[in-house]
């Protein structure tokens, strides 16, 4: 009998869904823009997937078997919300779903080169993309807190992104990955 069969259910349930939230979350908010909402179906998907996981088939991936609840978790809060039938009719649903579920393996690679690639970029370059991405300033304040024009900081911003691109893609075809 493998360890993680000797584990009782509800702690394993804890190891696999810890080390697959985000990858559970950027599947459903692949499924719904608004991060308030893919954040209570998140919470809805955990608790499904706690009640279920004496049902999980231990010999087969942990994050298809989630994505199926999380899947189902967003159709049914998109019925309790009416405002997301203007947005996704069911059968593109089906097909974001497929297809970011194939592509996942993907584009958790691409995410570990992006984390390789951003160490190369010079230390300013890499604040200003903190600044944009992740601390939500805008071009006007990044300009500005730097002494450049508005202009200038959009294309040194259009810069790095491509440097990034070049550097993600150059590493899956070194490794013979699509690109």
């Amino acid at each position: 009998m493998s360890l993680e069969n000797q584990i009782d259910p509800k702690s394993r349930f804890v190891q696999l869904f810890m080390s697959h939230e985000k990858q559970i979350y950027r599947y459903i908010l692949s499924l719904m823009p608004h991060s308030q909402d893919a954040q209570d179906v998140l919470q809805e998907t955990a608790i499904a997937l706690y009640n279920k996981i004496e049902d999980y088939d231990t010999t087969r991936p942990f994050a298809p078997w989630a994505f199926r609840f999380a899947y189902h978790m967003t159709l049914k809060h998109r019925e309790k919300s009416g405002r997301w039938h203007r947005f996704l009719d069911e059968d593109l649903m089906k097909e974001i779903a497929s297809r970011q579920q194939m592509l996942s393996p993907e584009l958790d690679q691409r995410r570990e080169y992006l984390k390789e690639c951003l160490a190369e970029v010079p230390q300013d370059k890499r604040s200003m993309l903190t600044e944009y991405y992740f601390e939500d300033e805008t071009v006007d304040v990044i300009a500005e807190s730097q002494g450049k024009t508005i202009e200038a900081t959009y294309k040194a911003l259009q810069r790095v992104r491509k440097t990034l691109m070049h550097c993600i893609e150059g590493k899956m075809q070194v490794r013979g990955l699509n690109a």
